[in-house]
């Protein structure tokens, strides 16, 4: 499982970014920290030594899937009026004894108006799925359309949620989440 420190160290450079820009008007940052809940295909965890199997080989097999919640930090930065990207990670309890955790990319387009926000995002990445604490991790590749509302509670707060699904034949899954979202500048800056 990645490290915690690792995850923190990507959350901070991510963060950092914006300390140093110069023309916020034009390179709106955001921070947003929400909670995701989300259905993914597991891979089976191998069977423990001693178990019996119960299903008859004459069953449909049907696909493993696992669920829960998790935690996610998302930081980007507008490139140009309508255009964003950055990065996302998110880590939490899967299923009843699994772990999730993740790292991705983010790109998206973004409207705006006083009222808030809607925007279309391609998430891709990497996630690591465990099924039990001694358990070793189970790696997907991960490419996730989005989409993203929000309701602008401040000039530079939002509230938010967001829907999506995988877009890879072999990782069946949706996630859906809501979260808080903190600009570097006033939302509608650089329209």
């Amino acid at each position: 499982m990645v490290q915690a420190w690792k995850v923190f160290a990507v959350a901070g450079l991510f963060a950092s970014g914006c300390l140093w820009e110069r023309d916020l008007d034009n390179r709106l940052a955001r921070l947003q920290l929400g909670v995701n809940t989300r259905r993914v295909a597991a891979t089976p965890a191998p069977p423990s030594p001693g178990v019996a199997r119960t299903a008859s080989p004459t069953e449909p097999a049907s696909e493993p899937t696992m669920s829960g919640a998790t935690g996610s930090l998302q930081f980007t930065m507008r490139l140009v009026p309508g255009i964003y990207a950055g990065g996302e990670i998110e880590a939490g309890p899967f299923g009843q004894t699994g772990y999730l955790s993740g790292a991705y990319g983010v790109a998206g387009a973004e409207a705006t108006s006083s009222i808030g926000s809607l925007s279309v995002e391609l998430t891709g990445g990497r996630r690591w799925l465990r099924h039990d604490v001694g358990a070793d991790d189970i790696p997907a590749t991960v490419l996730e359309p989005r989409v993203r509302a929000q309701l602008a509670l401040g000039s530079q707060v939002t509230l938010g949620g967001v829907i999506g699904a995988s877009a890879l034949s072999d990782q069946h899954g949706w996630m859906a989440g809501l979260y808080l979202g903190i600009y570097s500048a006033d939302l509608g800056a650089g329209r």
